[in-house]
């Protein structure tokens, strides 16, 4: 089959590869027009990406894609792992208030990836590029969509070009101009929802100089904590590299100085956690601090039983976004890539009826991680605009579980912590943590003697001082 891909990024690059490998031709479809850098060590020191912003941003490689590239690209794994990338088991970092932690066999899916988003994608386009049947088209923008009785069969380009296709991809992510292609086509447009996510990003990264971590890490994949009006994660890379971000309300006026360099640093000093990884002598800073906001939780899935295009489908980012601090976008990315490749073996014949199959498996994939997603963000920025506010939080309804209760049960209970990690690595539903009976039970009994002690962060008053004051000296510098 011959197929078009709309987008030259993670997605775009992984459906390829993939696609590939079942024996179809791809053609990816770039609009930015500069090539990306030549080497490895270029691509890793700074790429920039115009128009992939969270590209510069701290990424989470968890379980569930990291497993997909391990089984079914595995000569991407295993150039991520030539490359410098780590690997992580979490079940080998249990929290220690545990006690004898006993393994069990399910726990040996708990695998994540530690490598800067640069190397990832840089190795994933060398070896997605060098599968036969695969070619990219860089600085080409699509403007819109060839039909033919009502299904696609290709894209116009922006200099008036058209290319061909059996079936055209849309994986072009968070920014997909889809809706107005289908819409000028006379084709079905799926609802379209949104809900802000109510969270900006600040990130920065490091060298790390010491021998061993110059500090605590009760992640497998790095320290962080969430703390009552702001978070902070530290994200371990490839080669003794680190990134830290740190996450605020996109109102909250105090912390806008943290775009600075000043400020940054004085917030991560501010919270004992993440302090020692950034105390002189442990690490150097080898980028600028980087900014993201204006996410959202959205949705773009179709509905199975409703009209639908046919021979058009979008992939990961380009259907449904989730807040980046549940580290889910590429594992999800990569589970919908499989969810198409599988079902093209399955039921080749580009009509109605797959298209329905696509529309309900993608729907099953990830409308419950959107769910949990949202659901999580309500908790979360009503926690932070009360104490911003100095008001005393709103408290969950009786017998709703919430992720900040399950978090803090899981340093309690290990079969909590056990479904806490295979929920966050993407490997079973959130229902299986939220609204299940005996994980319900289990809060209960480890929350009704108190909350555990909290992580080491930094009350408001202090972040705040922090920050002003990195302010102040910012000013008197300038």
């Amino acid at each position: 089959m011959k197929i078009i891909a709309v987008g030259a990024s993670v997605t775009g690059l992984a459906a390829a590869a993939a696609l590939a490998d079942a024996g179809h031709e791809v053609l990816l479809v770039e609009r930015e027009a500069v090539d990306p850098p030549s080497t490895l060590d270029e691509a890793a020191d700074g790429w920039a990406r115009p128009t992939v912003p969270q590209a510069a941003h701290s990424h989470a490689f968890g379980s569930r894609g990291t497993n997909l590239l391990r089984d079914r690209l595995s000569d991407v794994y295993e150039a991520l792992l030539a490359a410098g990338a780590g690997t992580v088991n979490l079940a080998d970092y249990p929290p220690p208030m545990l006690g004898d932690f006993e393994r069990k066999p399910e726990d040996d899916d708990l695998n994540m990836l530690t490598v800067r988003r640069s190397v990832f994608e840089w190795v994933l386009r060398e070896r997605a590029l060098s599968r036969p049947g695969v070619s990219v088209r860089s600085g080409a923008t699509v403007r819109g969509l060839l039909t033919d009785g009502g299904s696609v069969t290709g894209v116009r380009l922006a200099d008036g070009a058209e290319l061909t296709a059996d079936l055209v991809l849309d994986t072009s992510g968070r920014k997909s101009s889809a809706h107005q292609w289908l819409a000028a086509a006379g084709l079905p447009v799926p609802e379209q929802t949104s809900e802000s996510c109510r969270i900006t990003y600040y990130t920065r990264y490091y060298r790390r100089l010491t021998p061993a971590p110059p500090g605590p890490l009760n992640r497998g994949f790095g320290a962080g904590g969430l703390w009552d009006s702001y978070t902070a994660v530290l994200f371990l890379g490839d080669k003794d590299t680190f990134s830290i971000s740190l996450g605020v309300l996109p109102d909250d006026k105090e912390m806008k100085a943290l775009r600075t360099e000043e400020a940054f640093t004085a917030a991560i000093r501010a919270t004992p956690l993440l302090a020692g990884w950034v105390a002189p002598g442990n690490s150097e800073p080898i980028s600028p601090v980087y900014a993201m906001g204006g996410l959202d939780n959205s949705s773009r899935l179709a509905d199975p039983g409703g009209d639908l295009p046919v021979g058009f489908y979008g992939l990961g980012d380009a259907v449904c976004t989730t807040n980046p601090a549940y580290g889910r976008g590429v594992s999800l990315a990569l589970a919908h890539v499989f969810e198409l490749v599988d079902l093209l073996a399955a039921h080749p014949a580009v009509d109605r009826g797959q298209a329905a199959k696509f529309a309900g498996a993608s729907k099953a994939l990830l409308a419950p991680w959107l769910g949990e997603s949202i659901a999580n963000d309500r908790g979360r920025a009503g926690l932070w605009e009360a104490t911003v506010a100095g008001e005393r939080p709103q408290q969950p309804p009786p017998g709703v579980v919430t992720f900040g209760a399950v978090v803090a049960a899981s340093t309690k209970d290990a079969e909590i912590w056990r479904r806490v990690a295979q929920v966050m690595m993407s490997l079973v539903s959130p229902a299986e943590l939220y609204a299940n009976d005996e994980i319900k039970q289990r809060v209960g009994r480890a929350l009704a003697g108190g909350p555990p002690p909290q992580l080491p962060g930094a009350s408001r008053a202090d972040l705040v001082a922090a920050v002003r004051a990195a302010g102040g000296a910012t000013e008197q510098a300038a």
